[in-house]
């Protein structure tokens, strides 16, 4: 049965495009292959790769939890922080999976945990006996004992991923402000108006911050002062966190679209079209970009003029940002039950890891060091990389 699972996964996952069109006898000895050895299936043939996420995983622990997980958790070298749709926080052993604390901020937790040196930070939502909003906090505890270091209330809900960055925390809001707070107190410094909640993960630089706002804007604000230093208007709500590098910046939007953007004279330099929204972050690799869409397809395009080098077909949407690591990218599709790992060059697939019969991913996944942290609807699943036993020491391959 597993074998056959995995056969219908190669079908969905089969490559789009002229440059992967394959005869009918090349594909039925691929199936054929598939059911004498489900363990191969997870490379196409030909595809070779040296990066960690190309090795086989196994399970090492997993944590279940009666509480739904709606946030992605974080990481540091030790442990995993996991916010639950509850009110909770787990802190638990990275190696083990064993519970060193939980903490009960009180409301509905609203982001993920932020992780600084010493500390973590966890934003709330609290909510009134009629249901309707009744305020928000910003709590900072203690990594280690799960000890509340200070506390400080505000007016709505932070509704974006916190981001840190030169001794300050900055954060979206309900209210439709960017807000930027001492990491020391969680005192307002300055704050920006948009047009709607702020949803988008920002990138923090040393001299300025990039965010996108439910009102369809990418606004590039001064990070000392938070004086707006330029925006651009799009079709669609920006969620994902921009990227840059040393010429431009890319971003994507829910009006199906991604944008390049000239750093030097804040014109626009492409924008190429995808079949549907793009809430994920765009990744840089080489002189490519990695965008995830919720049309089922995961992207490669070229960074000098948005043109389109590949595409992969997953079976659900994906709106989590691709992880990337060496020469090679893991896609987690949204509801799926497995994780894939195509080529950067080509978008072959290297590699695959099915999760146990009714587990879904429901957040975005991790990988740290050798270690794989998926959120599902049955708690959370860790497993390690593990080195092939043959002569494919480095490589998956078939």
């Amino acid at each position: 049965m597993r074998a056959l699972k995995l056969i219908i996964l190669a079908s969905l996952l089969a490559p789009t495009g002229p440059a992967f069109s394959q005869s009918s006898k090349q594909a039925e000895s691929n199936q054929s292959a598939a059911k004498t050895n489900a363990q191969d299936s997870r490379a196409e043939a030909g595809a070779i790769s040296t990066s960690r996420l190309a090795l086989p995983f196994k399970r090492a622990w997993q944590h279940l939890t009666e509480e739904a997980i709606t946030l992605s958790p974080t990481v540091d070298e030790a442990r995993i922080y996991l916010p639950l749709a509850g009110g909770r926080v787990f802190c638990l052993d990275r190696q083990t999976g064993s519970l060193l604390w939980s903490a009960e901020p009180g409301g509905i937790i609203s982001a993920p945990v932020a992780v600084a040196e010493n500390s973590v930070y966890i934003a709330t939502r609290k909510i009134a006996e009629d249901g309707s909003d009744a305020g928000a906090t910003l709590r900072a505890v203690d990594k280690a004992t799960g000890l509340t270091l200070w506390v400080h209330d505000y007016a709505r809900a932070f509704t974006s991923p916190l981001a840190q960055g030169q001794g300050r925390i900055y954060a979206g809001s309900a209210d439709g402000s960017f807000y930027s707070l001492d990491s020391t107190s969680g005192d307002i410094i300055w704050k920006i108006q948009t047009q709607d909640a702020v949803r988008g993960c920002a990138l923090v630089t040393e001299r300025a911050v990039y965010f996108g706002s439910d009102d369809g804007a990418l606004r590039i604000v001064e990070s000392e002062r938070g004086h707006l230093i330029w925006k651009i208007q799009t079709g669609g709500k920006v969620v994902g966190r921009p990227a840059i590098d040393d010429r431009a910046l890319y971003f994507g939007s829910a009006d199906g679209y991604v944008y390049s953007i000239d750093l030097a004279t804040y014109r626009l330099r492409w924008r190429s079209r995808t079949g549907a929204a793009v809430e994920a972050s765009p990744v840089i690799v080489g002189d490519r970009l990695l965008v995830a869409s919720f049309d089922n397809f995961i992207y490669c395009l070229s960074r000098a003029n948005g043109d389109r080098m590949w595409k992969r077909r997953l079976e659900n949407r994906i709106t989590a940002a691709p992880l990337v690591e060496g020469d090679a990218a893991m896609v987690a599709p949204f509801r799926g039950d497995y994780v894939a790992v195509f080529l950067n060059s080509d978008g072959r697939r290297v590699n695959l890891y099915q999760l146990d019969k009714e587990y879904e991913i429901v957040a975005e996944p991790i990988f740290s060091g050798n270690q794989l942290v998926l959120s599902t609807n049955k708690g959370l699943v860790v497993a390690n990389t593990t080195r092939p036993t043959d002569s494919r020491a480095n490589a998956i391959k078939k």
